[in-house]
């Protein structure tokens, strides 16, 4: 009976060894798979050759869509907030037309 115990005890020493190793894994994981400051700043800012391809436009057409959105500029370049984008999406919403 003793060696029953012990062995169950070693085993379970063990388990706990591997659980610890596995939470630390995971850890890893997680931290990799978190996407950096910088990739989450490439994801939210876009420019005018991003924005014209969004919405498949060229230059003339471009040029009167771009006054509906906050542009920043740096360098003299325009840049976009892709969130401000949505929010202007949303707010041109047009109205379901009625069905007959």
């Amino acid at each position: 009976m003793e060696q029953l115990i012990k062995v169950l005890i070693q085993q379970n020493k063990k388990g706990l060894k591997l659980t610890k190793k596995q939470n630390q894994l995971i850890v890893k994981l997680i931290s990799v798979l978190t996407p950096t400051d910088k990739e989450a700043l490439q994801k939210m800012i876009i420019d005018n050759s991003d924005l014209k391809d969004i919405f498949k436009v060229a230059d003339t057409k471009f040029y009167r869509l771009k006054k509906l959105f906050t542009s920043y500029e740096l360098d003299s370049k325009d840049y976009y907030l892709t969130d401000e984008i949505l929010k202007a999406i949303k707010k041109h919403k047009r109205k379901p037309e009625p069905q007959v």
